[in-house]
Parts: structure tokens; sequence; C-alpha cells
């Protein structure tokens, strides 16, 4: 085999793995969208049909105040994320929560306590 035919098969290798890689690219693009929009209009509907209450976190000494984002309505207290599940499904049993926005440090108190209930396994709410 002479250089020019190794430059050939090379240059024939090349297009084939970046035609490859491109086409794969464009289909993990096509299916992270689709789930993306999925998740986005589960959380839109269920916004709109109020089964879903968005959470503004506030913390005041050792306890977290979670207000309605929309309606700026107190919705439910407590010192921990499973107080807080626990006082929420008290009065809304048949709604789920989201923390939304608020305080920083509360928010990311709240979604580390998340995590560890995760780990878990004691993920029934989605707060």
């Amino acid at each position: 085999m002479e250089f020019g035919d190794f430059l050939i098969y090379f240059g024939i290798g090349w297009l084939l793995c970046s035609l490859t890689l491109m086409v794969g690219g464009m289909f993990v693009r096509w299916y992270l969208e689709r789930r993306i929009g999925q998740e986005l209009n589960f959380v839109g509907q269920a916004l709109d049909e109020e089964r879903l209450i968005a959470l503004t976190v506030e913390q005041d000494n050792d306890q977290y105040f979670c207000y309605n984002s929309i309606t700026k309505d107190f919705v439910c207290q407590g010192s921990d994320l499973k107080e807080i599940r626990k006082r929420f499904r008290e009065r809304y049993p048949d709604k789920d929560a989201a923390i939304y926005d608020g305080d920083r440090t509360a928010v990311a108190a709240l979604k580390s306590q998340l995590q560890e209930l995760k780990k878990q396994n004691e993920n029934s709410i989605s707060i």
C-alpha cells in the first residue's frame, strides 16, 4: 500500500467516523429535548390544574417557612424537610409541592436534605 492509498483510506475512515458522531449527537439532542419537553409539560399542566404548589422558602432561626410562590399565601413550616413534608401532606393531602425559590441557604439546605432522603429511599413526595 502506498502513501496515497493510506491517505484515501484514512480520509474515508475519518468521514465515516465524523458522520456517525454527528448522527449520534443529533439523536441524543433530539431525545433529551423530547424528555425535557415532556417534563416541562407535566409540571406546567400540574401547576395549571393546581395539583402542584411551587414553594418559596424562608428560614428564621431553626424554622423553614414555606409560601405559595404564586399567591404568596403561607403553606407550612418545619424544622427540617421531613417535618415540612408531614405538615404539607396534612394540609394538602391531594397535592404535590416543589421548592421553587426563596432564601438561597434555606433552599440549599432543604435540597441537600432531599438528596439524603433519596439515598435512604424515602422520596415519596416531590418536595
